[in-house]
């Protein structure tokens, strides 16, 4: 797992005024609540005192009162009071206090910021769903999904290309109409980027809705650390994006996180249908790699030597940089080639 970038906690409709929210970012229990004004703020999930998760805890207008003894935390960390003291503020700070991390709110989500010693604080907001360039209104829609599966293989499905047509067959291609394509990728600081030009859009209902008679479009796909899939379609003045992070919970579990948007049809209610293709979609990925997951714990090993497996490489050059770069390693070069072509079928 990467740490000092910002991860889903999860959607702001679920952290609730007055219900504390527990969360699993990298490992991490936390516990989430809004404050008076409706700022939400995270915190480890877990008492010092005893170690009981404070996402059990009562709310108590902008703190937290442990079910256990009554030690009452701030959205700060400090525990302001100890019943078994007389409710006084606990003598030992900073020990009695909780860890807490940096949140914002950001197209419907919640992000935390999961920092360390080398970055403790960021230097960027969250991520943002890609917006129109025209400045149009967009509609959108959110949807999540865990699975039983290590946090690299679900980053490998953001941006894999060949199981498209054989997972997702018939939602964004039909296997039997599998064509050649050919892929420019330039290098992104942490990530790299393809854009096509005049693609004729698949013949399928996802697409037909983006633009019924299936003209060509310009579509910009980026992946950027640490496991973030944007992609744009825009043809004529109809534009539509998709933000589809891999979440690590556990070294077991993972979430997929996916919002979409669009500026046209936003008279219709089409949010409800958007949504439940989306569960369909993700439900697709999450059986397949738990059945990678089954088989890889078999033998241990995979074989990435095609070009259709050269951005799952990248994915893990990627990682490697980063940490040599957090590490103050000196002349290391990016692992993405200025430009790059690679071809595939799909």
């Amino acid at each position: 797992m990467l740490e000092g970038f910002w991860y889903i906690a999860g959607e702001s409709v679920a952290v609730r005024a007055g219900q504390p929210f527990a969360a699993v970012l990298c490992n991490q229990p936390l516990v989430l609540f809004r404050d008076g004004q409706g700022r939400v703020h995270a915190l480890e999930d877990r008492c010092p005192h005893k170690g009981v998760p404070l996402s059990s805890a009562r709310q108590e207008g902008d703190s937290l009162r442990c079910s256990f003894h009554g030690w009452r935390f701030t959205s700060s960390g400090e525990c302001v009071e100890v019943p078994a003291i007389g409710n006084v503020a606990h003598p030992s700070s900073p020990s009695a206090c909780v860890k807490t991390l940096p949140v914002e709110e950001q197209d419907g989500w919640v992000w935390v910021y999961m920092g360390n010693d080398l970055c403790p604080k960021p230097t960027t907001p969250p991520p943002a769903l890609p917006v129109p360039p025209d400045g149009s209104r967009m509609v959108s829609a959110r949807q999540s999904a865990e699975a039983k599966v290590r946090w690299d293989f679900a980053v490998d499905s953001l941006m894999d290309p060949a199981h498209v047509p054989f997972v997702h067959n018939k939602y964004f291609r039909r296997r039997e109409a599998a064509r050649k394509k050919e892929k420019v990728f330039t290098r992104l600081p942490l990530g790299f980027r393809t854009i096509s030009q005049n693609v004729l859009l698949p013949d399928t209902f996802i697409f037909r809705a983006l633009s019924p008679g299936l003209g060509s479009a310009t579509t910009t796909v980026d992946f950027v650390l640490p496991g973030i899939h944007f992609e744009r379609w825009e043809i004529g003045k109809r534009f539509a994006s998709v933000m589809l992070v891999a979440t690590p919970l556990t070294d077991e579990r993972s979430r997929f996180d996916v919002s979409v948007g669009w500026n046209f049809l936003r008279q219709l209610p089409a949010g409800w249908l958007v949504r439940r293709t989306l569960r369909t979609i993700l439900g697709q990925d999450r059986e397949i790699l738990e059945l990678q997951e089954q088989g890889f714990g078999l033998k241990g090993g995979m074989l990435l030597n095609l070009e259709s497996d050269t951005l799952a490489v990248w994915y893990r050059q990627l990682k490697k940089y980063r940490l040599d770069q957090l590490a103050g390693v000196p002349n290391i070069a990016h692992p993405v080639p200025e430009r790059a072509t690679l071809r595939w079928m799909t």
